[in-house]
């Protein structure tokens, strides 16, 4: 009798030690929510000659997020097309696996700037914003939520030839509280 009253207090603590294993590495591995957004903190610049902008718009194809322990992840595909402006415009959301991240990248395929009434095509070089998260990065950590604000204080010079190129200064910041927010956000595709 005493050896199956052992027997079955050994499989009921296995039992729990098991249950509270699991718990406790869905709690640890399943991630925080983070938010991202952009904006221009001032007004766009320009050089050589061009006119001031009344408006710029990027088209983004992809979003990365580097973490220092599991390299780049994709956090969309989606196309959108988004208007610079000093509100913050909603690009994406993603859960991510908890840690440190360093850097974000979007992929750009198109910048249209609207001189006036006229909208002229311009050129990004390498179509690629790699863009530092200051400040130590962004910690994401299990059940939470942070917002990353990416600011692009945007430069554009005018070639000799009349080329537009945008030159952009950007950084992007880590929040964990909700920051305020706009839409000037089109998804497409």
């Amino acid at each position: 009798m005493r050896r199956s009253v052992s027997a079955g207090v050994i499989a009921a603590v296995v039992v729990i030690v098991v249950v509270v294993a699991a718990v406790g590495a869905y709690y640890m591995t399943r991630g925080g929510t983070v938010y991202f957004y952009l904006t221009d903190p001032g007004n766009p610049s320009s050089s050589s000659g061009s006119s001031s902008p009344t408006a710029i718009y990027l088209t983004i194809t992809s979003i990365m997020i580097h973490s220092t322990s599991k390299g780049w992840i994709t956090v969309s595909n989606k196309t959108m097309t988004v208007q610079l402006s000093s509100s913050l415009s909603f690009l994406s959301s993603a859960t991510l696996p908890p840690g440190n991240y360093t850097e974000v990248r979007l992929v750009v395929s198109a910048v249209t700037v609207q001189m006036g009434p006229v909208n002229v095509s311009a050129s990004l070089p390498s179509s690629v914003l790699k863009i530092p998260i200051i400040n130590g990065g962004l910690q994401v950590t299990s059940g939470r939520t942070a917002y990353l604000v990416i600011y692009m204080g945007p430069h554009l010079t005018t070639t000799g030839t009349g080329q537009v190129i945008l030159r952009p200064v950007v950084t992007a910041e880590a929040y964990y509280s909700p920051p305020t927010t706009s839409t000037n956000t089109t998804t497409t595709g």
